[in-house]
């Protein structure tokens, strides 16, 4: 019987996984009609079909995912969770994957997850991997999955605590992990209100804080930071019955202490049971454009010790078992509180890192990444055993530079890119905004223009350089307007 190993992929506001069999046959080489690099088939030497990679919502990181599966040699059948139009499609698929061909097409059915699978059987391919692509398709990946026999699966009866923040964060305070206090509303007088009023917020500036979002989405999407009682009023208007990035209308909005401390991302991928970390992330946010927390970006991080890692690590693999993840990856967000010198969770994804991979090209310093990881347990699944549980302490740094525009407008033209292109650690460039395009004051992860990707082997140049970048944004010199020749004007006190 051929093996079969399913890996789940996801996105930016989005990400990626994977379950996986054991190879227990003769390796066969296999070599890519449009790569021309050999790899190692065993389902395809039995067969005598191709090896074929199911992805379901291929999308930003996932695309990505499925790109790196092709240069490995794979066909690339895509699963869609629910209806999606051409330009939505395009305008989450990252440039690199426009050209990406898939074998076929398979609409998921969510009453009735057998029919995608009767489907799967009629491709003329060895299925070596089901991979799904998007924070959408996490449910759709363990009705599937459940409903293949012999196949590992996280399964659906815990789908929801691992896709629903309110859910998410009272499993893990069942299984007496340190969570966020919160709250699941409906409405704002009589629930919200009462319990932001509970967190100490008030229209003083003595006040506390409080956190608004929807209950189901990715990225900086909806979630407010909110000072004061009036503010949590305005936002709560901004999130309640509003579409999210996903197209879904937000039905609950959660309310949420505001935890002070840095935040950070742990990505692991686990297999059977057994987690390992791949990358740890600190996120850089500063005010700006009359918001308190705006991404200016992220970089790999460690410490000198290692203590602080090996602190997040533990945490986070526990809030992995307390929501029964098995099998697959896992993007989890955590601040690091400074009145507890401790973790605690903001919110895990069920998925790969998201922003259409950009993080691959970060990941040099250590010499893996999720995406690698993922694949190589497809094709050699000894890898995954001789990863340690999370990196070893690199040489270098890395750091995804979010551009963060102080202006808005029609943007004419990008006067600095040459330059960026000079600096010692540039590894990489994505522009969201083309010329001609609409320029918007950066509040979150939507509108920021673009990103750099620097790498180097001396971190204190990856450091100079992002701060370069940034001076120029707050000198008015990296974006010109139509019209203008850009603003001189500073805006540090934002």
């Amino acid at each position: 019987m051929p093996v079969i190993s399913l890996v789940v992929g996801g996105c930016g506001v989005y990400g990626a996984g994977f379950l996986t069999g054991r190879y227990c046959e003769r390796l066969f080489k296999k070599t890519s009609e449009k790569y021309g690099k050999p790899f190692h088939t065993p389902g395809a030497a039995r067969t005598g079909r191709d090896d074929a990679i199911v992805v379901v919502d291929p999308f930003s990181t996932g695309a990505r995912l499925a790109y790196e599966a092709t240069k490995r040699g794979f066909k690339v059948v895509r699963v869609f969770s629910s209806t999606v139009n051409e330009e939505f499609l395009e305008s989450v698929m990252p440039d690199m994957c426009k050209g990406l061909l898939f074998e076929a097409d398979i609409n998921y059915d969510e009453k009735n997850p057998q029919l995608a699978i009767e489907e799967m059987k009629k491709l003329p391919f060895h299925i070596s991997s089901v991979i799904i692509g998007c924070e959408t398709g996490v449910e759709a990946f363990d009705a599937i999955t459940e409903a293949m026999p012999g196949i590992p699966s996280n399964g659906s009866a815990t789908s929801a605590p691992r896709r629903d923040k309110w859910l998410m964060g009272e499993k893990v305070r069942q299984a007496g992990v340190r969570a966020v206090k919160q709250q699941e509303c409906t409405m704002w007088e009589g629930e919200a209100e009462p319990y932001v009023k509970a967190l100490g917020v008030t229209n003083s500036e003595s006040g506390g804080w409080c956190v608004l979002k929807p209950t189901r989405s990715a990225a900086t999407d909806g979630v407010y930071i909110c000072k004061t009682l009036d503010e949590a009023r305005t936002n709560w208007s901004k999130i309640f019955g509003v579409q999210n990035i996903f197209g879904d209308q937000n039905q609950t909005v959660l309310v949420q202490e505001f935890m002070k401390g840095k935040e950070y991302v742990v990505d692991s991928v686990s297999v059977e049971g057994e987690h390992k970390c791949v990358a740890i992330w600190e996120y850089d946010k500063r005010p700006c454009n009359g918001h308190q927390f705006v991404y200016f970006g992220m970089r790999l991080f460690q410490s000198q010790d290692g203590k602080k890692e090996e602190a997040m690590v533990k945490y986070m693999h526990s809030v992995l078992d307390a929501l029964d993840v098995k099998h697959g990856p896992s993007h989890g967000e955590l601040i690091w509180l400074d009145s507890e010198n401790a973790p605690c969770l903001v919110e895990v994804g069920c998925r790969p890192h998201g922003g259409e991979g950009t993080f691959i090209e970060m990941t040099e310093p250590i010499g893996y990444n999720k995406v690698s990881v993922m694949l190589d347990i497809v094709e050699k699944p000894y890898k995954f055993k001789r990863l340690p549980r999370r990196p070893e302490r690199f040489k270098g740094g890395a750091m995804e530079v979010c551009l963060v525009s102080r202006q808005q407008g029609t943007l004419a033209a990008y006067p600095m890119l040459e330059q960026v292109k000079t600096l010692r650690s540039f590894k990489s460039l994505e522009v969201k905004v083309p010329v001609g395009g609409k320029l918007e004051k950066t509040i979150n992860f939507v509108t920021t223009p673009g990103s750099v990707m620097l790498v180097h082997a001396d971190g204190r140049v990856v450091e100079e350089d992002q701060a370069q970048i940034h001076r120029w944004e707050e000198e008015g010199k990296f974006y010109q307007l139509a019209g203008g020749e850009g603003s001189g004007v500073l805006f540090r006190s934002l």
